[in-house]
């Protein structure tokens, strides 16, 4: 199997899979964000694992780009 993001090949205990779009990742292409989860009676973080693709910012940035496309055109 390979990383999404670099292409290293992953072996069984490696793998990690992005939360969003369930990609696999290696070690060191992870990256961690954390959530705020609310339940009827409480509310607690999570930590969720993203790839770089995830990330908020790279979700806004091409949400933006998106936007402006259908813009001007």
């Amino acid at each position: 199997m390979k990383c999404s993001t670099c292409g290293k090949e992953i072996e069984g205990e490696e793998v990690r899979y992005c939360s969003i779009c369930k990609s696999p990742l290696c070690l060191d292409c992870v990256r961690y964000m954390v959530v705020k989860r609310k339940l009827v009676y409480r509310e607690y973080y999570e930590s969720v694992l993203l790839c770089k693709n995830c990330m908020p910012e790279a979700r806004l940035r091409k949400k933006l780009a998106r936007i402006v496309d259908e813009v001007l055109k």
